[in-house]
Formats: structure tokens, sequence, C-alpha cells
């Protein structure tokens, strides 16, 4: 025979459970996708064994296999499609620049990862000031600049210098675009290894729309390309999205320059406070690591604004039924089946907005 208490719970919290499941359903969803939230570890295994120690720029690849830049512990990771976490490029916690066999290199600090469509990654190793390249072959090279020498100068890979360069992307003829924070500028790699400035001139810090060398930019850290070939760069000071068109014009796509702060709306109107890494959701959609801010926002094709993840709120992450709370997004990468990753507290959680982001 069953007791009361029995009675009740079944009858009284059970139906509350099934309710609260579905609202959250309804809302939308933020929880652990790899790793778990606390301190910085390191860890292989499934993603749920897994940790990390500040994950940053993350890239998929047409797989569906997610990499990421773990960043103190100095490796680029797989998060496969198998459900395990392996080690990419690098040694854990062997801060050093050393080019090789992957599982033998090091990196100093890499901050994010670009994927190519043949597979060839390319990392920023920001505090090496390089581009570095993990080919097909399981060998890493130095693509781009000299290793712990910063700098700046356009030519051939190992002529070149970068001071900091940090986001990625690279289009389907093997470009590579890179954001390079401390020279305020954006630079291309062409499939050769030749760099070239396509916007900005460097240590000429401000803000100012127009055409190649006449731009000017304040530390660009995101850098992500729509489907045209158009490159999207985030701001860290100037707290604005900037575009440039694939012959270097550019102009402010969201944001207000020089003013942070936080404000959904119209893209003109929005406001943004240190935005970090950038990805475009399979629905056109840009989303935006709004780092300051503590959120994750979205800038919808028809340019409005609107807030993904997160409630301004920094000190914890709280997962479960959105808005949820994050600390310090930095990484984001929207994924075919419309959620989006972005990393906080050492984990690396996962969006699940309402309606996908699908096209």
């Amino acid at each position: 025979m069953q007791s009361a208490g029995v009675l009740a719970l079944s009858g009284g919290l059970f139906p509350l459970l099934v309710s609260q499941a579905r609202a959250a359903q309804a809302a939308g969803t933020l929880d652990v996708f790899a790793g778990a939230i606390g301190p910085g570890e390191y860890n292989a295994g499934t993603l749920a064994q897994a940790r990390f120690h500040d994950p940053r720029g993350m890239a998929v690849d047409a797989q569906g296999n997610v990499f990421v830049a773990d960043y103190v512990n100095s490796v680029v990771r797989k998060l496969g499609t198998d459900g395990q976490v392996s080690i990419v490029a690098g040694q854990v916690e062997q801060r050093d620049a050393r080019n090789g066999p992957a599982l033998q290199a090091r990196f100093y600090s890499p901050e994010c990862v670009a994927v190519a469509a043949d597979g060839t990654l390319f990392v920023s190793d920001s505090g090496s000031n390089t581009v570095r390249r993990i080919g097909r072959d399981g060998m890493v090279r130095t693509w781009a600049g000299k290793l712990e020498v910063e700098g700046f100068a356009d030519g051939p890979g190992d002529k070149a210098r970068f001071n900091h360069p940090v986001g990625l992307g690279v289009n389907a003829q093997g470009v590579v675009y890179v954001a390079d924070a401390y020279n305020s500028t954006v630079r291309r790699i062409s499939a050769k290894g030749v760099v070239s400035t396509l916007a900005g001139s460097p240590g000429d810090t401000g803000w100012r729309d127009g055409a190649g060398a006449k731009a000017r930019f304040n530390t660009p850290v995101g850098l992500t390309l729509d489907a045209h070939g158009a490159v999207y760069v985030s701001e860290y000071f100037n707290n604005v999205i900037r575009k440039i068109t694939p012959d270097g014009v550019v102009s402010t796509f969201a944001g207000k320059p020089g003013k942070g702060g936080f404000a959904d709306g119209k893209a003109s109107e929005a406001l943004f406070l240190h935005p970090q890494t950038l990805s475009f959701a399979p629905d056109g959609s840009l989303i935006v690591a709004d780092t300051g801010n503590n959120r994750v926002r979205r800038v919808a094709p028809d340019g409005t604004v609107s807030t993904l993840a997160g409630t301004g709120e920094g000190e914890k992450v709280t997962t479960g039924a959105l808005p949820g709370t994050l600390h310090l997004p930095y990484g984001v990468q929207a994924l075919a089946d419309g959620s989006v990753l972005v990393t906080g507290l050492n984990a690396i959680l996962r969006i699940q907005p309402a309606t996908p982001l699908k096209s």
C-alpha cells in the first residue's frame, strides 16, 4: 500500500516537473556540451569526461567535428562526432613555439581556429605572433609570421609580421583572413602563403569606414566570413561589428562606434561591450560573443539584434531554460542543427534556441 507521501509525489510534483521541462523546452535551453563548469583542468575522454582550461575560439568541419583552441592547456582539441575529445596538436601546458609532428609540436597561446574545406587547420598562436598550419599530413608549420617576433610586414609568410593575431577565417579558395589585433588591421594570407593587408593602417587606431588603408580599427579580435566572401570583424575597443567586402571596403555593420553598453534592437542602435568571436548560423544570423555584457547576441538577417543567452550577470554559469547566465563568453560556433556552442567557465556550453537557427 502506498503512503500518502508517495501519492503526493506522484500526483503533485511529477506533473509540476513535466510542466517545468516543457516550459524550458519552449523557451530554449542552455546546457553543458563538453567539459565541466568550474576550475580549469585537462582531461581527455568523452565529452563529459573531458576538461578544458580557458577554451577560446572554435571551428567546425564539414563532418561536424568541432575544433577548439584550449588556450591555457596550449593545445588544439577535437570534439569528434563519435563523442570523444582528443588532442589534434600541441603538448599540454608546454607553452612554446615549436613546429613538427602534431603531437610533438608546441603552441604558446592558441587563440582561434579555422578549418579549410580540405580539413587543413589554421591556428592563431597569438603569444608567438604567428598563424600556424596543421596539415593533413599531421605536421605543424608556421604559415605566416616569425615565431615570437612581433611587428608589421606584408610579404611571403616567413617575411610577414603580426602583432597578436586573433580571429581567423578561411574561404573556399584557401585564403586565410586574420584579425591582427594590436596592429589594428585585417590581414589576408593567400593560398600560397603571401600576406597582404586587406583593411586598416598598422598601429593607427581609431574608427573610420572606407576603402582599404583609409579605414581605421581599434583592436579587431573576432573574425568570420559570410557565404559571399565578405569578412566580419568585431572590435574590442570600438564595441562594434564591421563588414569588409572582398575588395576591402569597410562599413559598420552593428553597434555604435566607441560607445560600449547593452541594447538590443536595430543594428545601428544596438550596443555591445568588448565583443569577441563571431560565427554565422545556417539561417544567416551572425552570432556574437558579447563578452563584456556576459551575453551571446544574434544579429538576424533583417538586421535586428537580440539576446540568445545571458542576463548580464557574470559571476557564474547557470544552465537550464534560456536565457541562463554566462561568465565572460569568448568562443561561439553555430552548428548545422541550429544550436550554438559557447565557451564559459572552462566548459563548452550549448545554446538551443526555441526556434533553431536553421536555413
